[in-house]
């Protein structure tokens, strides 16, 4: 499991299979806002400059509303959203055409100013066969992108994490809800996995002392994540501003000024600036931000009820982030919110309460930003845009608040035993959570949900509507992608790495018989060369209270 490249491979098969079963289960427009994605990316797929620039228009939601998005020349067949079931949960989707191409025509959707990163690369199929094969074609592709960074993210914790439980705090963030935003066509998924990813590879390198030999993939995933979190929706901006204050802050000089001695921290640093720059000059360029009055008495919120209504929904937002399928309508039974939410809360308490200042610096940058900042736009937009926000958009943020707590914990409480105990609880009781969720929105889609629908009602076998690729296939992949991805966390390694002897001093010509040339790793021992304790004795500032990790 200590072999970066094995682990990748088995990390993103157990995260595509989880994935991946979502892909064949869904109804078109069975996932929130997927007719408006696909549109958008059949749209840019064309690489016509006219569609990926769409010009920003007033165009009509689902519900016939007015609100900013634009135009794409994709076939019309594709405006087909699920209105006959979307908004009615005891309907099934037999009632709905699917997706279908036809005549290329001018096809309105609120997603047509998204920035078109995303969109290129899940578009092609969609643009060439619009039908389910295309389909499901582009929600593995978006399925495979989400899973490669999970995977980055497993290798990145599993190798810098004391005893293994950062790996293992991967379950706790990467939650059915991503899993089923996953399987269908929408960005927001990948922005999920590119926060995940941001945080698995800024915690051990911004908060542990420089290893500048080990540490380089970290800076390529951190680079990767950051523009990815900066380009793929407006908030993007918001989220890595956030996120990485909350990381490099307190400033440590001298940790940064090793960093810089790379070529790679340069580029990437460049980089990123770059991606901002971009993504700035998108978001004002399309007025991603623009806001079309809605019709006269529609939403009247007084602004004390609209801040009454926003932390009134504490619940609703913590079950968006663990799992509502469909159009916000497939809630599972209480009890597994709860038991999440006790597992994951309980996780985070404890990181806090056993934190020092810095870590509870952290947590509140991360609460204002994931939690504050999104509730601000809200209450002064209610009127707007009605109550629209979910746990999902909040969740690229908040992931980082468990992966920080398993750091924390590792260093200020747990020995290997401790985590590998925590590990395997969050194997037992959070994997089962994707099946059920997966369940419960199959027999929602297959035969619609009745208010007071008992025990045999949950039958995924049954109900007027099957995927076209059958309902057995979805319920397969994941079973199997269940057992596959339990026995890779539950083989975690929560013991130490052994610790390798330091390379012999090797002459170097022009120089010193016995010292190294001028390379600048020769400043610091790899962390991979040292014992944990021994950080206690560095020459850096802070690094006595940060001890090594492996």
């Amino acid at each position: 499991m200590r072999n970066g490249r094995r682990s990748w491979l088995v990390a993103f098969t157990a995260f595509f299979l989880v994935f991946g079963a979502w892909c064949f289960a869904a109804p078109f427009d069975g996932p929130a806002d997927e007719v408006q994605h696909t549109i958008r990316a059949a749209g840019v797929a064309s690489l016509d400059p006219g569609q990926i620039f769409a010009r920003p228009a007033v165009v009509p939601d689902a519900f016939g509303r007015p609100g900013m998005g634009a135009y794409q020349r994709v076939p019309v067949g594709m405006d087909a959203h699920a209105m006959c079931f979307g908004p009615r949960p005891k309907v099934s989707a037999a009632c709905a055409a699917g997706l279908k191409g036809g005549p290329i025509g001018e096809v309105s959707t609120s997603a047509g100013r998204y920035n078109p990163l995303y969109y290129l690369v899940v578009g092609p199929p969609l643009r060439w066969w619009p039908n389910w094969g295309g389909l499901v074609t582009a929600r593995l592709i978006s399925a495979a992108l989400c899973a490669a960074l999970l995977a980055s993210a497993f290798v990145s914790l599993l190798r810098w994490s004391r005893f293994g439980l950062g790996a293992a705090a991967l379950l706790a963030v990467a939650t059915p809800m991503l899993a089923h935003l996953a399987g269908g066509v929408n960005p927001n998924s990948v922005e999920i996995a590119a926060g995940i990813a941001f945080f698995a590879a800024g915690i051990p390198l911004l908060l542990e002392p420089p290893d500048l030999v080990g540490k380089k993939p970290l800076v390529t995933l951190l680079g990767i994540s950051a523009v990815l979190l900066l380009t793929l929706r407006s908030a993007g901006p918001a989220w890595f501003a956030f996120a990485f204050f909350a990381l490099a802050i307190p400033v440590r000089w001298k940790w940064l000024r090793e960093y810089w001695k790379l070529l790679r921290v340069k580029l990437w640093t460049g980089g990123v600036i770059l991606a901002a720059v971009l993504s700035a000059a998108w978001i004002v360029g399309m007025k991603t931000g623009e806001l079309v009055p809605p019709p006269p008495g529609l939403w009247n919120y007084r602004f004390g009820e609209a801040v009454a209504i926003y932390i009134d929904s504490w619940w609703v937002y913590i079950q968006g982030m663990i799992g509502v399928a469909g159009w916000f309508d497939v809630v599972m039974w209480q009890p597994v919110y709860a038991i999440w939410a006790m597992l994951v809360g309980g996780l985070v308490f404890f990181g806090a309460i056993f934190g020092d200042w810095t870590v509870r610096w952290r947590y509140l940058v991360i609460l204002l930003g994931g939690v504050a900042l999104p509730g601000v736009l809200q209450i002064t937009q209610a009127n707007q845009t009605g109550f629209i926000t979910a746990g999902r958009y909040m969740l690229p943020l908040l992931a980082g608040l468990p992966l920080l707590a398993a750091w924390t914990l590792e260093r200020r409480l747990l020995d290997a035993a401790g985590a590998r105990s925590l590990a395997r609880t969050f194997v037992v009781f959070l994997l089962p959570v994707h099946l059920v969720l997966l369940v419960w929105a199959m027999v929602r889609w297959q035969r619609g949900l009745p208010g007071n629908a008992g025990l045999g009602w949950f039958n995924p076998l049954a109900g007027n509507w099957h995927p076209p690729t059958g309902s057995v296939t979805p319920l397969v992949i994941m079973v199997a992608a269940l057992v596959f991805t339990a026995v890779v966390f539950w083989r975690v390694p929560h013991d130490e790495a052994p610790v390798a002897p330091p390379p012999a001093p090797q002459e170097v010509p022009g120089g010193t018989p016995g010292v190294k040339g001028a390379d600048v790793t020769s400043e610091l021992p790899s962390q991979r060369e040292i014992g944990s304790d021994t950080w206690r004795e560095s020459r850096l500032p802070g690094a006595e209270a940060t001890p090594g990790s492996r």
